[in-house]
């Protein structure tokens, strides 16, 4: 798999912890020398991180059950990549928002720093005019060059991915679940993932593999479509 570091495969064990998120990665970042550390860290230096006590036991709870090699057998199945907050491409406007994802599952090609990126997302129900709008100010702009982000939601985000393919565009939809194909969500847009991989666009979460679509992950979600934008 792409540039497996030896300390990449902690990231995504980290990212298997759900307590885990952005702010107390970057406790245990700080903290330790690398995630390594974190990863084997003895319960009395998890106590000086920082972490709250219930976190800390999940942490200890969760490591024996998460095995590292096969998690990163499982990515490299399924064709997923991943980009973490230190590495050179992770894309540059997200590492300026409150809480950047630490880390991004992806499948495709994630937009270079010259791409310019713009967000087009609305209602699952929309009216004639909103069809009409969406698709065509999304396709003017997917052939000015612009690389479109959404939701891969049922209604207008859907709109706006398809209106960008039908240009030749690119456009990148951001998950509120795992990346691989069977997580998919919804079920109905699976077809329209794989075109948006194929045409050069990616889709990326930070959710690992076999995160289901739970309705808390949406708005978390949605920080990283106007943060790529």
């Amino acid at each position: 798999i792409q540039k497996m570091s030896n300390d990449l495969k902690y990231w995504v064990g980290f990212a298997k912890i759900p307590t885990i998120g952005p702010n107390r990665l970057q406790k245990l970042t700080k903290f330790f020398a690398n995630l390594e550390q974190a990863w084997h860290a003895p319960l009395s230096l998890l106590k000086q991180t920082g972490l709250e006590e219930n976190v800390i036991n999940q942490i200890i709870a969760a490591r024996p059950e998460i095995d590292l090699e096969s998690e990163l057998e499982k990515l490299e199945q399924e064709q997923v990549k991943v980009v973490t907050l230190l590495d050179a491409d992770y894309p540059r406007l997200l590492k300026e928002i409150y809480a950047s994802p630490p880390i991004l599952f992806y499948r495709g090609i994630l937009p270079g720093a010259d791409d310019f990126l713009l967000a087009v997302v609305g209602t699952r129900k929309f009216s004639v005019y909103g069809r009409q709008i969406t698709v065509s100010l999304t396709r003017s702009l997917a052939e000015q060059g612009l690389t479109i982000v959404s939701g891969l939601a049922l209604g207008i985000d859907s709109l706006a991915h398809n209106a960008a393919l039908d240009v030749n565009g690119k456009t990148v939809a951001v998950l509120g679940c795992g990346v691989s194909q069977n997580d998919i969500y919804p079920v109905s847009n699976r077809q329209l993932a794989e075109k948006i991989i194929g045409r050069g666009g990616c889709v990326l979460s930070e959710h690992p593999l076999g995160t289901p679509p739970l309705k808390q992950h949406f708005p978390r979600r949605n920080r990283i479509i106007a943060g790529l934008s």
